[in-house]
């Protein structure tokens, strides 16, 4: 009987003791967390969407950076080959040139070959008219490079 008696009377204490586990979180404490919540994910979609543009920024800004230092290979190549092709002229003018050359056929040799790294149609075009004796052709590939200078300048 003691045992019934002991029993009975840890079965009361759970039953008393087990609505208040139970009872949870008050509804003004759910309805706060449930809006707590949203404006968390309200934040975070507003966050996915910035970095979402900024990484389109980004890859705008890329390409136009690539289209930069296009342009600015482009230049320089083009002001080489107009500094080799000025390296007679900075001579007789007394002005020291950035390259020297034993000779003509030397200087040739390397606007030649600027040009061909250039890898352009028309600049090469006027180096076999120079090759052919032109009088003509070596200032028109000097208004060519300033051309292609200024055109991807721009």
């Amino acid at each position: 009987m003691k045992k019934i008696v002991t029993l009975g009377t840890a079965m009361i204490i759970i039953l008393l003791l087990l609505p208040s586990c139970a009872s949870g979180i008050s509804q003004e404490e759910y309805d706060k967390l449930s809006g707590d919540l949203a404006a968390a994910q309200a934040q975070i979609q507003s966050l996915q969407d910035e970095l979402t543009k900024a990484n389109t920024q980004i890859g705008t800004l890329q390409q136009e950076m690539e289209t930069v230092n296009e342009k600015r290979a482009e230049t320089l190549a083009y002001a080489e080959l107009l500094d080799i092709l000025l390296y007679p002229a900075w001579m007789q003018a007394g002005i020291s040139p950035r390259f020297f050359f034993e000779d003509d056929i030397e200087w040739f040799v390397a606007v030649k070959n600027k040009a061909a790294d250039l890898k352009d149609e028309k600049a090469s075009g006027y180096i076999k008219d120079m090759e052919n004796g032109s009088a003509v052709a070596t200032g028109l590939l000097l208004d060519y490079c300033m051309d292609r200078i200024e055109k991807a300048s721009k």
